[in-house]
């Protein structure tokens, strides 16, 4: 048994087993060679030394040595299966010993599944140890390539600084956590461990709620003494459209229906705020008009909506579809008909209830003054279609206008495409900014 070493930065030095002895010896060579890969010292540069290089071109030679044994000992293993001993053929003097001849032949083809079987089970670990030596190698070089990108130097201190507090209101300078070998480090110098960069805001976690959305608007609608089915319909109307106690009646039913402090809230970006915020980027290109808009990659505003809603959709025809976003050729969509991905960002709902609002209204001012006096919102919106102002998007999903408020702590942001599958694009974490991890890291 052959005990190899590699040294990887910030790691000790991990023995890694590798056992190519056949666990059969009825083989053409009982015991082949095992895999010893040739060996030669790092030269001691960058602070890493000691340790051993790994040639994997003699592991893959070893293997190709391994593949041309398998197919040997197949072609004896068809000619012992072509061997048959009959009456007829042994004549009359050796009729006799068919049956020890058959029965040797037997065990003969035995003996050779076997040894076939433990040269390509040999083959196969390998294999396995060259990919091992070739990953770590390219882990390696990543990790090396990471801690040697350039951090620039702290900025020297105000004439009579001094160790002063930040100013009122200000961020607290960010934290860096130790690297631990893991993880990896955001193009703003900050780092993130395996574990932190794990997606927590999976479209399964978001579903906590046992009954769909239209159900619970019905709910609603029935304690409070509403029907149900025409309640529903009217939520999908402008507020213009209906009369002052029907008005009444969406804003009663509609406030039953609450977002939790802590509870995942999602917001559909366009691809180019996306990209933006991955990079954690001031500023963006708007694909319509092509001019140079601004980004706020730490923070949230504008129309979010409840995970457990948005979860039931889960292509961006549905979430374009769901949440009214047809803008009719206008350019403020962040889902072009036909795309295929939509980014969606994730989050926990703020604990203070002033960061969000039902997006009550109308398309009339008429609307719009009457929706505020009933719902006692702090805002009068007054907006063209598709908005509604009923508190729901034009496809019934519950809306809330969210202030623009620096994330708390956490968020993520997903690519949802259009195969029904959706994969975590990157990680916000609070002071460090966001991590794109599609490159590597991460997970869903």
């Amino acid at each position: 048994m052959a005990t190899h070493h590699t040294s990887t930065p910030h790691h000790t030095s991990t023995p890694h087993h590798v056992d190519t002895t056949p666990t059969h010896h009825e083989t053409p060579n009982p015991h082949p060679t095992e895999p010893r890969p040739a060996r030669e010292p790092h030269a001691p540069a960058g602070g890493h030394g000691g340790g051993y290089g790994v040639h994997t071109d003699s592991l893959g030679t070893m293997e190709g040595h391994l593949g041309r044994t398998k197919d040997k000992v197949h072609a004896v293993g068809q000619t012992v299966a072509g061997a048959n001993f009959g009456a007829k053929s042994m004549g009359v003097v050796g009729a006799g010993m068919t049956g020890t001849l058959n029965g040797t032949v037997t065990a003969a083809k035995e003996h050779v599944a076997r040894a076939g079987k433990a040269v390509e089970d040999a083959g196969a670990r390998t294999k396995a140890v060259r990919e091992h030596y070739e990953t770590t190698e390219a882990n390696s070089a990543a990790t090396i390539a990471a801690a040697g990108k350039p951090v620039d130097a702290p900025k020297p201190a105000a004439a009579g600084g001094g160790n002063n507090p930040p100013p009122p209101g200000s961020n607290p300078p960010p934290t860096h956590p130790p690297d631990d070998g893991g993880g990896m480090h955001n193009n703003q110098g900050h780092h993130a461990s395996d574990d932190e960069l794990r997606g927590q805001y999976t479209r399964e976690s978001m579903q906590t709620r046992p009954t769909s959305t239209d159900n619970q608007i019905r709910d609603a609608a029935s304690r409070l003494g509403y029907d149900p089915d025409q309640h529903l319909a009217m939520t999908l109307q402008p507020t213009a459209d209906l009369t002052p106690a029907q008005r009444a009646e969406i804003v009663a039913v509609r406030n039953e229906l609450k977002a939790n402090p802590g509870e995942i809230m999602t917001k559909v970006v366009k691809p180019e705020i996306g990209e933006a915020t991955l990079g954690n980027q001031g500023s963006y290109v708007d694909g319509h008009s092509g001019k140079t808009e601004p980004n706020y990659p730490t923070s949230v505003g504008g129309s979010v909506a409840r995970g457990s809603d948005t979860a039931q959709y889960g292509t961006p025809q549905e979430f374009r579809d769901k949440l009214a976003l047809d803008d009719k050729g206008a350019g403020w969509t962040p889902v072009k008909a036909g795309a295929g991905e939509a980014y969606q960002l994730r989050f926990p709902a703020d604990p203070d209830p002033r960061a969000m609002d039902i997006s009550y209204g109308g398309t009339t001012q008429r609307a719009a003054d009457e929706m505020q006096a009933l719902s006692g919102s702090p805002q009068n919106r007054h907006w063209n279609p598709p908005f509604l102002g009923t508190g729901y998007t034009g496809g019934g999903v519950p809306e809330w206008m969210h202030n623009p408020t620096a994330y708390r702590s956490r968020a993520e942001m997903y690519l949802v495409r259009a195969d029904g599958t959706e994969v975590l694009a990157g990680v916000y974490l609070k002071d460090r900014g966001w991590f794109d991890v599609r490159g590597g890291g991460g997970g869903a």
